[in-house]
């Protein structure tokens, strides 16, 4: 073992796993690799750390393939909340985030 499980890079991996099952239609096993990722990321980082925003939007994203829309919404709040701590109002992050929501 090089890293361990709770490694950013562990968590990067898990997200690419997560993308080409994403693109192979398998949106639950997509999520559950994105769980992992997000889980390690808040392990490592903690929560106002932006890439555990990109954790939240990815999640959003593939709940928004599977029409669960509440649920799409309150990811992407989450990400657009943590982009306003860390980066401010008037970053592009958060502007992504704003268009995500609309």
């Amino acid at each position: 073992r090089v890293y361990g499980e709770d490694h950013s890079d562990v968590a990067t991996s898990y997200n690419g796993i997560a993308s080409v099952l994403y693109a192979q239609g398998k949106h639950d096993d997509a999520l559950e690799y994105l769980f992992k990722s997000l889980n390690i990321r808040m392990r490592v980082y903690g929560e106002d750390h932006p890439d555990v925003a990109t954790s939240y939007n990815n999640i959003a994203s593939v709940l928004d393939t599977q029409g669960k829309h509440d649920d799409t919404l309150e990811y992407h709040l989450k990400s657009l909340n943590i982009r306003m701590r860390v980066y401010g109002e008037d970053h592009p992050n958060v502007a992504t985030s704003y268009n995500n929501i609309a």
